[in-house]
């Protein structure tokens, strides 16, 4: 566990053992307060996607997704398994090198 993890959570049970309130913000409000956080915004779009929280499990739902080739945020969705992140993705129709259509602007 990373020693900036360790801290958070020590002030997070020093609040609680205080009585303070804590709060528990959905991903995409957690987007919404960090707007230049390009993980935040990923998660709060794949969590939109899947029903926004209205179906128990969305965690375990994004884990799972099965929209390869037609999400472009597939390969960096949130909450994938150690072996799913360098898993071969299917790119559908957009072709093996995205650069080809785009020119060498990009």
């Amino acid at each position: 566990m990373s020693k900036a993890l360790e801290i958070a959570r020590q002030k997070r049970m020093e609040k609680i053992a205080a009585g303070e309130k804590v709060e528990r913000l959905d991903p995409v409000e957690k987007a919404r307060k960090n707007p230049r956080s390009l993980r935040a915004a990923v998660t709060a779009k794949c969590w939109d996607c899947v029903g926004g929280g209205t179906a128990p499990g969305s965690r375990g739902i994004i884990r799972d997704c099965t929209c390869g080739s037609c999400c472009p945020l597939f390969p960096v969705r949130p909450y994938q398994k150690k072996s799913d992140k360098g898993a071969e993705i299917d790119n559908g129709d957009f072709g093996d090198d995205f650069g080809d259509d785009f020119g060498d602007d990009f």
